[in-house]
């Protein structure tokens, strides 16, 4: 029976009994549940640095985050990484085997300009420093368009309802292809630039069409 760890901020109020309801008798078991208002991930490296212990204690074969909507871009990539790690590391070494990594979602700019660029700066240096990481990362903002409430930042039900779908659809789903690398520190994920993720994703791309067009005869 897959065990499962949750990790977010505010919106995880909202999405992770969503969660638990859409997976009940699904025989997944959530041993760890954590949504902190206004957290980042920064926030539990310094205000919860025993999650590495709780999550060490609750052995989770997932740990499914939502976080990255309260991080400060002007801190620098480098930081960011480091946070980010953090709990990368401490996920893997509970013993997890996945990673699902839902990041910022699109904030309403006509009412919080200043979040809104948050958002889209912290999701795109997500988009390669999380998967150099092993992780598997997952963009909402094509799926938050529309649907703010009048903050700005937080959503309908309806959002939330198909947020959770998709959460649910990803970690039943097998893992999405990705770059690997041993270690998430922030030393060893610093060490692969961007260009090289993405030659690496085209080249394992490239393998799987040349695969299937041998498969098809067609080579």
């Amino acid at each position: 029976m897959p065990t499962i760890a949750l990790i977010g901020d505010s919106h995880a109020g909202v999405l992770w009994p969503r969660l638990k309801k859409s997976i009940s008798g699904q025989g997944y078991t959530i041993v760890l549940s954590e949504a902190n208002n206004g957290w980042s991930e920064r926030s539990y490296r310094t205000k919860k640095p025993n999650l590495p212990s709780s999550l060490s204690a609750a052995k989770p074969e997932i740990v499914l985050i939502g976080l990255g909507g309260n991080a400060q871009p002007s801190k620098g990539e480098a930081a960011y990484r480091e946070d980010a790690a953090w709990l990368v590391d401490a996920a893997r070494a509970s013993g997890a085997k996945r990673i699902l990594w839902f990041g910022p979602a699109t904030s309403d700019a006509s009412i919080d300009p200043e979040t809104a660029d948050r958002h889209e700066k912290i999701a795109n240096m997500q988009s390669y420093l999380l998967p150099a990481m092993g992780v598997e990362w997952y963009d909402m903002r094509p799926l938050t368009l529309t649907g703010q409430r009048t903050d700005g930042v937080h959503f309908n039900s309806a959002v939330y309802d198909r947020w959770n779908a998709f959460m649910v659809e990803r970690l039943f789903s097998p893992p999405q292809m990705e770059v690997r690398l041993q270690g998430a520190g922030a030393a060893g994920a610093s060490s692969i630039p961007k260009a090289a993720v993405i030659a690496g994703t085209v080249a394992v791309s490239a393998l799987l069409i040349v695969l299937t067009l041998r498969l098809r005869g067609r080579l």
